[in-house]
This record gives C-alpha cells, structure tokens and sequence, in this order.
C-alpha cells in the first residue's frame, strides 16, 4: 500500500495530491498513530507517549482526536480514527485500488521517455514528484530509474539497506558512492577496473565505466598520458555510436585533461569550443560542471574571487538539479585543483569544511566502510 509521507522539516503530511498541515500535538498524535495501526490506545497511553513529561488531562486527547480527524477527511479513502467504546482510539488502513494503468504498456512506455528526459536536463524536481506520485499517475517506476533517483537525492544507505536488490544491480551506484568518500583514488580506479570485467554487472553500467567513470579516475590519480588515450577511444565509440546522452560528458571530461596539462592558449581554445558544443546541450548538470572548470581556470590563473563566483554558480546549478553526488564529485575535484596548482589562501579550508558538511549530512563515513566490505567480497 502507498504510504503517507510525513515531512522531516516541519508538521505536514502528504498523500498524493493531498497535503494535510498539522499543529504539532497533531501531528505526533497522528504519526503515532499510523506507525501502529489497528491497535487500540487508551487515553493514558496516548498521553503517555505524545504528551510525555506533561500533565494534560483526558479531555485533551479527546479535543486532538477530533481536530486530527476534521483534518485527515481529504484521506479518509486511505485512513480512520476509531473509537472503540470503553477502550480508546485505533487507527484503521483502508484498502486502496491500485489503478489499471499500472497494466499499460503505452503508459509505462510514455514515463520511461519522460523519465530519461527530466533525468538528462537535470530536472530534479520533477522526477522527485514522478516517483512520489506512481500511484497517482499510474505506473511503476523500474528498477534502474529507482536505483538512479536514491542515488540523486544523496539517499546513500539505501543502497546497504536494500537487501532485496542484487550487489551488481547496485554495483555501479557503489562505485561511485565509494569514490566520492574514499581518498585513495587509485584503489576506487582498481574497483572500476574490476567492475568493467565482471560478467554479471548490467551492460549499461558496463559501457559507462568503459567509457567514462575510469577516465575521470585517471585525472585524478595524475595518469594523464593514459588518461587522453583512453579519452581519444572514448570520444570515438561515443560518436560513432551516437551516444548522445555521454556527448556533454566526453567534452567536460576532454576539458578537464586540458586544464590539468596547464597551457592556458589550449585551455582557453577549448574552453570556448566546449561551450559553443554545449550549447546543444541545455542540460543542468553539464553546466553546472562547466561553471566548476571555468573556476578551476581561473584558480590556475590565481584570481580566486573571480574562481569563486564560478564556483558558487556551478553549486547552486547543481542544487537546482537535486543532484546531491555531482555537488561532492566538485568539491573534491577544487580541492584537487587547489593542490595540484599549489593554491594558498582560504579556499582549501572552505571546501574541506564544506565536504564534511556533506559527508556528515549524507552519513558517508558512517556506510564507507560497509562498501568497501561489498566491493572487496564480489570484486576482487
């Protein structure tokens, strides 16, 4: 059954379309409620568990009962408070018609395309608001998008948590996660390298890899004379292929190894061609990623307010996009830059705080080793 969503933030509950906004006795009394259905509370036991430390009397359940019920008629198809005579309150789940259009191929066909298309111009809104109304909308969304939108969202444990899905249905998403964590980049590129030969990981997380994931690991253990041969056989499948969806990665990729070799004539020759090729390619990510360079530029060019500005924008790009993992994909690639170009100044202290914040946030030190464990058993 689909379930009510109760906000972390404030007293609000969603289901739906419906949004119900409760005071916040309400709201405890209701929550409660639900995460215990068909059991009966007395009073006391309602006092005891919403009102701990208080001295409400009988009467005060009474009174939230029936404000929390006038609020919750818009779900009433969904959910009920009870009263059970001489015993108290119970919640009660009501059984709700999944719609027939989970059973139709047109439909389901229809929000896959809209599906990869919010997914490619970075709209992260939208597919959020897809995935929470299924039901709704009448359809499912498959596996490989429900992987891809924890994964966005920075829903990082999930992937441990998930017991029901295989380790190579999830490998890919582990990976990457894993890397965004792990300072040893050599090691988080002897897992890709692993990943890519292993027989039972999904063929598109496999072209991928191939293609992309090892060559940005390459950059970043300073291997660029391997880094721009597997770059000049990437750029080709991708074109020959017509790989349209890697296209803006392969440029930002190309980009990054120019910036890195440090001549500003070529960097500046290729910065304004890889914009001008971009320009095809409104998509929020991919400019988000080409606002980092342009300060990682600027940072070789030791004017960091100026490195900044370009930075902020990529960031705030990259939140418009709900797109948590490219936020410290970023982080770390800056402060790579700042080492790598020998930047003083309080620009390494900034981010470093601010990767923590996210490492704290997204609990990444808290699932890094669980992961390695994970890769360690099936990769090696």
């Amino acid at each position: 059954m689909e379930k009510i969503q109760f906000s972390k933030t404030d007293y609000n509950v969603t289901y739906r379309s419906e949004k119900i906004v409760f005071l916040p006795r309400e709201y405890h009394l209701f929550k409660y409620l639900y995460q215990n259905p068909s059991r009966i509370f007395s009073r006391e036991e309602l006092l005891n568990a919403v009102w701990p430390m208080e001295n409400p009397v009988d009467r005060t359940v009474d009174d939230h009962i029936y404000r929390v019920r006038k609020k919750i008629q818009p779900l009433s198809s969904v959910v009920e408070i009870e009263t059970i005579r001489g015993q108290g309150y119970l919640l009660s789940m009501k059984e709700v018609q999944k719609s027939p259009l989970l059973k139709d191929d047109e439909v389901s066909t229809q929000v896959k395309s809209l599906f990869r298309k919010y997914h490619r111009y970075g709209q992260g809104d939208a597919l959020k608001l897809l995935a929470e109304n299924q039901n709704v909308f009448g359809f499912q969304i498959d596996l490989p998008n429900l992987l891809y939108l924890h994964f966005m969202k920075g829903d990082f444990s999930w992937f441990l948590d998930a017991q029901e899905i295989t380790f190579w249905e999830k490998c890919f998403y582990l990976l990457h996660i894993y890397s965004l964590i792990e300072p040893d980049k050599k090691k988080c590129l002897d897992y890709f390298t692993c990943a890519l030969s292993a027989e039972d990981i999904p063929e598109y997380h496999r072209l991928e890899i191939k293609l992309l994931n090892r060559l940005s690991l390459l950059i970043f253990t300073k291997q660029l004379d391997k880094a721009a041969t597997l770059l000049h056989r990437s750029k080709n499948e991708i074109y020959e292929k017509n790989l349209e969806g890697f296209i803006p990665l392969i440029l930002l990729s190309e980009l990054w190894l120019t910036l890195l070799q440090k001549d500003l004539l070529k960097i500046e020759e290729r910065m304004e061609e890889t914009e001008n090729k971009l320009a095809s390619f409104p998509y929020l990510r991919e400019n988000a990623n080409l606002s980092i360079i342009k300060g990682c530029y600027w940072l070789l060019k030791n004017n960091e307010s100026k490195a900044k500005d370009y930075f902020d924008e990529g960031f705030q790009l990259l939140l418009e996009a709900k797109f948590i993992p490219g936020v410290l994909m970023n982080i770390n690639m800056i402060l790579f830059c700042v080492d790598d170009f020998g930047v003083s100044g309080t620009l390494q202290t900034d981010y470093k705080e601010l990767k923590q914040q996210y490492i704290s946030k997204y609990k990444l030190n808290e699932i890094h080793s669980k992961i390695e464990h994970q890769l360690q058993y099936n990769l090696k």
